[in-house]
């Protein structure tokens, strides 16, 4: 596939993921509803990939400032959703994990966005519907889980050559 025909795919992707998501709301009104923004959503899954994080491996992952991620964590920790404890191999590092209020909220925000996409492809004849998920299942199935396809941080690259190196 040439770089041309790569970029065609992704537009295709983002042109059919935008037209068939967040056409009722549902997503929406959780994020209003538990007063969190997009952003603090997708760092609360970042954390909740990796099981537990610092602070600055968040920022490196998310390509943001120290600031912003700090203060994402704060609000996120006065929600109850993370929760912040100090490591057990380093005391000056602060670990960051996912409450269970927190899983139980991306829970809810996984399910209302399954039902905006089902919503989105119900107009589609049921044969087309077959294929489609058929072909998701069989790209799924080749593509890395989540968590795996997270890009390490450069702490987590050093920490592996420490350990590759003792």
């Amino acid at each position: 596939m040439t770089d041309e025909q790569t970029v065609d795919l992704g537009e295709l992707l983002e042109r059919f993921v935008n037209r068939i998501s967040h056409r009722q709301g549902k997503t929406l009104s959780v994020l209003t509803d538990e007063s969190v923004t997009l952003q603090q959503v997708l760092l609360l899954r970042r954390v909740e990939q990796s099981g537990k994080s610092t602070p600055s491996e968040i920022a490196e992952r998310m390509h943001m400032s120290m600031p912003a991620v700090s203060q994402m964590i704060d609000r996120l920790f006065l929600l109850g959703l993370l929760m912040r404890s100090e490591s057990q191999v380093d005391r000056r590092r602060k670990d960051v994990v996912v409450t269970a209020k927190g899983h139980r909220l991306l829970q809810l925000i996984r399910k209302a966005r399954a039902s905006e996409y089902a919503a989105g492809v119900a107009s589609l004849p049921l044969r087309l519907r077959s294929e489609l998920a058929k072909l998701l299942r069989r790209t799924l199935a080749a593509l890395p889980e989540e968590h795996e396809s997270a890009t390490p941080t450069a702490s987590q690259k050093n920490a592996r050559e420490a350990a590759k190196a003792s």
